[in-house]
């Protein structure tokens, strides 16, 4: 899984995820949503001490609720995705791929959306019409 178009594709993951962090804690609903697809099927699931167990299934669930956050927060968190990712683990097929990474974020005393220390994630994304897209979601938040 070397060739050209696996790392073209590696890039253009590696895109998503910064682009859907950086959308997420800016607090830019479109940017953010941009980023998934918009299917039944899409989860989100996390822990963090703060929130607990997080469990978002099917896109209209999960908009509906990031929207609500963004709202509720509306105020840009530019300094949050200033995150540090390690641990890459990237698995690449022709419309599928399983990313799991370390992430290590910054305190920013954003008490709703903050997300410091580390956290194990997990993202599965599909091809759609030649673009990436997130279908999947997981965190577990150590801090």
């Amino acid at each position: 899984m070397t060739n050209a178009s696996t790392v073209g594709d590696r890039d253009q993951i590696m895109r998503v995820i910064e682009q859907e962090s950086r959308a997420f804690w800016d607090k830019d609903y479109d940017a953010w949503a941009a980023c998934w697809v918009h299917a039944p099927y899409t989860r989100t699931m996390g822990w963090w001490q703060r929130g607990g167990v997080t469990v978002l299934a099917g896109w209209d669930t999960q908009s509906a609720r990031i929207s609500e956050v963004m709202n509720a927060n509306p105020e840009p968190n530019p300094t949050a995705y200033n995150v540090r990712r390690e641990n890459i683990n990237l698995r690449i097929t022709a419309e599928m791929a399983w990313l799991t990474f370390d992430q290590y974020g910054e305190d920013t005393a954003d008490p709703d959306m903050d997300m410091p220390g580390l956290s194990r994630e997990t993202r599965i994304l599909e091809k759609h019409g030649g673009a990436w897209k997130i279908v999947y979601a997981g965190w577990l938040l150590e801090g």
